[in-house]
């Protein structure tokens, strides 16, 4: 496969070709590849003739992937993110002045913990939340 010009398209993806004839994979074709292998929706060998990449150069993309622990996300699932919000108005104990709960709102879910709750805990409850954990 012989690209011409700076840049070429594979896959439906943008691929930069540097000086010196050096592509640039970006990390989400890599990711694209990744998935559509373990899906069985491309196959190696397709991937290796359209990239015109070795198989060994396939692999470490995947394996670039798994190490840089991104989450993946499909085209039809909304993306969100939390938000802690500290209500100055709630009620405080009188004999500790704290507030009496920490309260974690998703778009389905509504959970209240006890304001004493261990950060490290807490911090697990909010990606368990999100679904990252």
């Amino acid at each position: 496969m012989v690209h011409s010009g700076q840049s070429f398209e594979v896959y439906g993806f943008k691929i930069e070709v540097h000086a010196g004839g050096r592509r640039v994979w970006p990390p989400s074709f890599k990711r694209f590849v990744k998935e559509g292998l373990d899906s069985g929706k491309l196959v190696l060998a397709d991937v290796m003739k359209e990239c015109n990449v070795s198989q060994s150069l396939v692999y470490k993309w995947r394996a670039d992937v798994k190490a840089s622990r991104i989450r993946t996300t499909t085209a039809t699932e909304d993306a969100f993110f939390s938000e802690i919000v500290v209500d100055e108005n709630q009620p405080t104990d009188p004999l500790t002045n704290q507030t009496k709960e920490i309260l974690l709102r998703g778009r389905e879910i509504e959970v209240a913990l006890p304001s004493t709750y261990p950060v490290p805990d807490l911090i697990k409850v909010i990606l368990s939340l999100e679904g990252r954990a």
